[in-house]
């Protein structure tokens, strides 16, 4: 590896791989996004490749333009051209100045797949990167394992003959909904149980949708559309929040409970086709997973994000080395403040009612957190044992950066663990 590439180490994995000559942007966007993958950066296209090569468990490249050695078009253009899929088929997000539309159209015809605009916004990155590295397993074009889904193709048909027929008095409205923390749970069932619960979410949205569903689909790894001829915008977000809270009364087998998130759009909104439709959906998709998923949005980010200002970046000390010339020379402001407001409880993660077994939801520390600062103490009280484990690997990682001296504690609460999984709650 060079010495302008290394790799920042995260708790939640992942791997993306950052490319730009500035020291600053590389280790911005690594604090950034550290938090929910592991982050690999280089300072130039030849790096950022030398990377790509030897790192097999890339699943997103984010890249500049300007670079030295390599530019950031024969960078993405040697990816298109890799003979090995892994690389060749990389989702690839350009970082571009605002408004600059002969770099996106330039990026593009190489092969780029999205874009975020300089100044960057942490909700709109962490959204994007999200976005694309998401569960993927192969789809069928043609037909679905699931019963009253269609296949992938199908549905696409299906929602262009749609929008020819589509009218003001009948739009058509598209639901995409993803399933939440996939990675986690990925991790946790692997490849063979990870499908059953895939095939769980299709069977929760297929017969909670209602009867006027017009199509449903599978289209990537844990997401699904849904298209309705004949409803509103609004109806269509009404129907996308009655998704999202039904996932809190439907455990899987293992009693675990689910979240999705939800992005509307519809074709009052001047949408020229499905694939048009489509990326309103995405965009709308993207939003609800920045705000903390187990949710339904018809705005996108764009839609709410406030004016451009510069971004102190906290804790981030950059070291001054010739060896490592800075590409963006003069002042310039790269960052926008944060969008994330305080997340609201969701009704999907509060206690579960009694049943004849115990239901086991995902409830991470964040939300552990939301609760406490609500004062509701009482209403976090059953999920105290599923977050021990999440407690001790994280005190654990502490300790061995911090030498708190806490092997102790560690070893009694995973024990404490072990004693109150599944098994035993």
């Amino acid at each position: 590896m060079s010495a302008t590439t290394a790799v920042v180490t995260a708790r939640n994995g992942g791997r993306v791989l950052v490319v730009d000559d500035s020291a600053v942007i590389r280790q911005a966007i690594s604090k950034m996004l550290k938090v929910d993958f592991d982050v690999a950066v280089a300072g130039d296209g030849e790096a950022g490749w030398e990377a790509l090569v030897k790192a097999p468990d890339i699943g997103v490249l984010i890249t500049d333009i300007e670079m030295p050695r390599l530019d950031g078009y024969a960078f993405i253009c040697r990816v298109r051209a890799s003979d090995e899929p892994r690389i060749r088929e990389l989702p690839i997000i350009v970082i571009t100045g605002a408004d600059d539309e002969e770099t996106k159209t330039r990026a593009f015809a190489c092969g780029a797949t999205d874009f975020i605009t300089k100044p960057l916004n942490l909700a709109q990155l962490q959204a994007c990167t999200q976005a694309y590295m998401r569960f993927e397993q192969p789809v069928p074009e043609e037909t679905s394992p699931y019963e009253g889904l269609l296949g992938r193709a199908a549905f696409y048909e299906r929602g262009e003959a749609l929008m020819r027929e589509a009218s003001g008095q009948r739009p058509v409205t598209l639901l995409l909904a993803a399933l939440d923390r996939v990675r986690i749970l990925y991790r946790e069932y692997g490849d063979e149980q990870m499908e059953t619960v895939v095939g769980h979410v299709a069977t929760v949205l297929r017969d909670e949708a209602g009867r006027d569903v017009t199509a449903m689909a599978r289209l990537g790894g844990a997401e699904f559309g849904i298209l309705t001829a004949g409803i509103s915008k609004g109806q269509g977000l009404a129907q996308a929040q009655r998704l999202v809270a039904a996932f809190a009364h439907h455990p899987t087998h293992d009693g675990k409970t689910l979240s999705i998130s939800v992005g509307v759009a519809s074709s009052e909104e001047g949408a020229g086709g499905c694939a048009s439709l489509h990326r309103m959906a995405e965009e709308r998709l993207k939003r609800a997973v920045a705000l903390g998923g187990n949710r339904a949005s018809d705005l996108a980010l764009s839609d709410t994000l406030g004016g451009a200002e510069e971004l102190v970046l906290d804790g981030i000390a950059v070291p001054e080395s010739p060896a490592e010339p800075e590409g963006d020379a003069g002042p310039e402001v790269l960052f926008e403040p944060e969008f994330m407001p305080e997340p609201a409880v969701p009704p999907a993660f509060s206690a579960p009612e009694p049943a004849d077994r115990p239901v086991r939801a995902m409830m991470g520390l964040d939300r552990a957190l939301c609760y406490l600062n609500s004062g509701q103490r009482a209403e976090l009280e059953p999920f105290l044992d599923l977050l021990t484990s999440d407690v001790a690997v994280l005190l654990e990682f502490l300790n061995a950066r911090r030498h708190l001296g806490l092997e102790a504690a560690i070893a009694t609460l995973h024990e404490s663990a072990r004693t109150m999984g599944p098994a035993g709650t």
